[in-house]
């Protein structure tokens, strides 16, 4: 697996709220979103276990965070 994650897919500003406190969320990561946007396009009966799917969908995750990062240079 990739220890790259892409960095948070839906990064917010900290936001203030009336009691004075500054929350930040981060949310998930970018390649967390993308596993599960990979999902969407597989046929999840293909696999013989979730495992196995699991793996596939975070395999084209890494895929792209690889070609993302190989554009940004």
């Amino acid at each position: 697996m990739s220890k790259q994650d892409g960095g948070p897919a839906f990064p917010t500003d900290s936001e203030h709220q009336p009691d004075n406190h500054i929350y930040h969320f981060e949310g998930m990561s970018l390649r967390d979103w993308f596993a599960g946007q990979a999902i969407t396009a597989r046929d999840v009966a293909f696999y013989p276990s979730y495992e196995g799917m699991a793996e596939a969908v975070y395999g084209i995750a890494d895929a792209m965070i690889a070609e993302r990062n190989k554009e940004a240079r």
